[in-house]
């Protein structure tokens, strides 16, 4: 029964994003695109909720008010400077012709649990421009992601880390955490 309640929470939890996206897609309130809306979004969720919720009986802390703040001074501060800061840095290769340093860095990721926090920093640390996540790797109970850097700054493993995760990691903790 008990397994039975978590599974439901997961569909829930997926539905209701699922479902607001949808409204926002269609902008419409007609009965017969929110019924087809509810219908397509309520499968998505039912097929998907083991996905999206790995842990159905904690899927609603997502939705806790501080959560969702943090999220957006996240997404809308600290992730847009980065991306200004990177994108600005871009400029210089592009405009000058400056030679790339390029290298495949071995990243430690410090402080973050779970799949939806390393998916996160590795969405945001491809999102920048000038780095591509390309594999997450489990040793010896460490995480670690592979990154290709496109100007690499520093050949110490731990200063590259830090200059390519910059403050994200810090942030995407505390939201995941």
């Amino acid at each position: 029964m008990q397994k039975h309640k978590r599974y439901l929470q997961a569909v829930l939890i997926t539905f209701i994003p699922c479902y607001l996206f949808w409204l926002l897609l269609t902008m419409s309130l007609d009965a017969k695109e929110l019924l087809m809306g509810l219908v397509v979004c309520l499968l998505a969720a039912a097929f998907s909720a083991n996905f999206f919720s790995q842990n159905g009986a904690r899927a609603f802390r997502f939705l806790s008010p501080l959560r969702i703040v943090r999220m957006l001074v996240f997404f809308c501060g600290v992730f847009m400077w980065e991306l200004w800061k990177t994108n600005c840095s871009m400029v210089k290769y592009v405009l000058l012709g400056k030679p790339f340093h390029q290298a495949i860095v071995k990243v430690e990721v410090k402080g973050i649990e779970g799949d939806y926090g390393l998916a996160m920093l590795a969405d945001c640390i491809t999102l920048t421009p000038g780095t591509i996540t390309m594999d997450v790797a489990q040793e010896d109970g460490r995480t670690y992601f592979y990154v290709h850097w496109m100007d690499m700054e520093s050949g110490d493993p731990e200063q590259a880390g830090e200059l390519i995760k910059g403050r994200l990691e810090k942030w995407i903790g505390r939201i995941c955490a």
